[in-house]
């Protein structure tokens, strides 16, 4: 996996060329209707420097299957909007998609705040919803079939797979350092309650919240707990912050990140020697041939190098799905043959997770992958580099 690093100026340009893009030459010409879309993210919240990869791939693929022939004969027409990570704000994203233009469908990012307010609207407005980014619980559904989907997986898939590592470690005293928006505060319940089956004991945990500049009160308590790892759960902006602080009191315990794309994304805000010996989970297996034909394909579209992470392929495999349940529902203009094609999609050759895997989902599994599709990655020299 590389490293691509971003200037600020390109992050608050983003959306303004993203909808320019769209104006100029989205479409080709076509006289059927089309299907309309919406499309909400963040292109100016504390998220931004994700949507700087993600959404170009979701264009990319629009305009590759409207290059051959739409939906049908129908092209996709995509309507973006900036969230800026705010829940209200996606909502009413949302709301213009299904009563202004239409939309029986909706792709999102990037927060677990965001799209579990998405998943509420979703289920009382009949429209569906697919996100590539959140991770939190609360947005599984257990039982029956849903009106939200994801490519990521739960937060609790990786916090399993993280304590699993520990445990091979050796190591048995862990701390936590997380957002305190909803991804945060899920995982912390989750390893809280999972670890003792891993013989693990949580000393100390600390929340960040978004924009937080400083952590190194919150770094010296958790050493002072004696505690040997640290899973940490927490945005690009504020792992540099948190890992600045580590630096800062000279304490360097084993930590696992349990998001490969915001991990590298912080590499790509700071210098990468603090997060040597780092490890974290991620659902992308780089050695897979699908996953670098993405980045290739995605980095040809934009002109530019892109991190080679789960970000490209996880927003990949949510567009791709969604233009797959919009041919199988039969009918575009349905917003429950759509929901229900997502239940459909069994031969769909998925990007993520390992190599030959197929499917979309599964009643009571509104999320990709199951617990064998998660690859841990350590990093070394600014490269991350999977644990075989």
């Amino acid at each position: 996996m590389k490293v691509s690093r971003y200037s600020k100026g390109r992050v608050g340009m983003m959306l303004t060329v993203f909808m320019s893009l769209l104006l100029s030459s989205f479409m080709p010409s076509f006289a059927a209707e089309p299907i309309n879309i919406g499309f909400t993210t963040d292109f100016s919240g504390p998220t931004a420097t994700l949507t700087m990869v993600e959404a170009p791939v979701v264009e990319m693929v629009v305009k590759e299957v409207n290059a051959a022939g739409g939906i049908n004969g129908r092209p996709i027409n995509l309507i973006v909007q900036d969230n800026a990570s705010d829940p209200a704000k996606a909502v009413g994203n949302a709301k213009m998609f299904k009563e202004k233009y239409n939309a029986k469908a909706i792709i999102a990012g990037v927060t677990s705040s965001v799209n579990i307010a998405l998943k509420a609207w979703a289920e009382k407005n009949h429209v569906s919803v697919i996100a590539f980014d959140p991770q939190s619980d609360k947005l599984w559904d257990k039982k029956g079939k849903s009106w939200f989907f994801r490519s990521a997986s739960p937060a609790s898939q990786l916090v399993e797979a993280s304590l699993a590592r520990l445990k091979k470690l050796g190591y048995t005293k862990v701390a936590f350092e997380g957002t305190t928006l909803a991804w945060g505060t899920d995982t912390l319940a989750t390893i809280k309650e999972k670890a003792h089956e891993y013989g693990i004991t949580v000393v100390g945990s600390t929340l960040a919240e978004p924009k937080t500049k400083d952590l190194s009160i919150q770094a010296k308590q958790l050493k002072e707990t004696g505690a040997q790892a640290l899973i940490c759960s927490d945005y690009e902006a504020e792992t540099v912050v948190f890992a600045r602080a580590l630096k800062a009191i000279g304490w360097k315990p084993f930590i696992i990140h349990t998001s490969a794309a915001n991990l590298n994304a912080s590499m790509s805000l700071s210098s990468a020697d603090m997060y040597e010996g780092w490890e974290t989970v991620t659902i992308a297996d780089s050695a897979k041939p699908l996953v670098q034909k993405v980045w290739s394909k995605a980095e040809a579209y934009t002109g530019k190098k892109i991190d080679h992470d789960e970000k490209a392929i996880r927003t990949y495999d949510a567009i791709s799905l969604l233009v797959e349940a919009l041919k199988k529902s039969g009918n575009p203009n349905d917003a429950t043959a759509i929901r229900d094609a997502y239940y459909k999609l069994d031969n769909y050759e998925r990007a993520l997770g390992q190599k030959g895997g197929k499917g979309g989902f599964a009643v009571g599994r509104n999320h990709l992958l199951t617990a064998e599709g998660v690859v841990i990655y350590t990093l070394k020299s600014g490269k991350m580099l999977a644990v075989r």
